[in-house]
């Protein structure tokens, strides 16, 4: 585990476990093990902090290396990790900015459209994240995108693009 990786969270709770079913339904390569993500920022011997969008927003929150090991997976998306000093840059620009709701109708929306039309949904760009739009940002500010900024990003593409790269 190093700065820059991606940490996936291990699915819980009613809304995830349905919105995660039905996800599962229209991309059944995607093993459905985690629902949130998050960003490793600074470790420590005993846990690490994570900068993460939650329904409070962007912050960042400590987790013990305990929990991380029974509840996370961690995904190595750099060769190297990002400078400090672009990490700090996304950090100013990112922190506090407000949760973003609406993904749950742009996700529902983009799904649907992909599965009958098979056409990407354009995503609004806004100043509102999900845990999902923090990570898709974050790769495309560090040099590389894991997936367009300009669509709706889902979990299912994450994970499947992070997993492919370490098979």
């Amino acid at each position: 585990m190093k700065n820059g990786d991606i940490v996936e969270f291990k699915r819980k709770g009613f809304v995830s476990c349905v919105l995660g079913g039905l996800l599962k339904l229209f991309n059944p390569s995607w093993d459905a093990w985690g629902w949130h993500l998050g960003i490793l920022w600074e470790g420590s011997l005993d846990g690490w902090i994570i900068l993460e969008a939650t329904g409070t927003g962007v912050k960042i929150n400590w987790y013990s290396a305990r929990y991380l090991m029974r509840n996370t997976r961690c995904w190595k998306w750099f060769d190297e990790s990002p400078s400090r000093a672009s990490m700090n840059k996304f950090f100013k620009s990112h922190i506090d900015k407000k949760y973003d709701i609406e993904v749950y109708f742009w996700t529902a929306l983009a799904v649907i459209v992909r599965h009958y039309i098979n056409r990407p949904v354009s995503k609004i760009l806004d100043e509102k994240y999900s845990c999902w739009e923090l990570v898709q940002e974050f790769t495309a500010d560090m040099g590389k995108p894991i997936q367009s900024k300009y669509d709706v990003v889902l979990i299912t593409d994450i994970i499947n693009t992070l997993k492919a790269r370490t098979d």
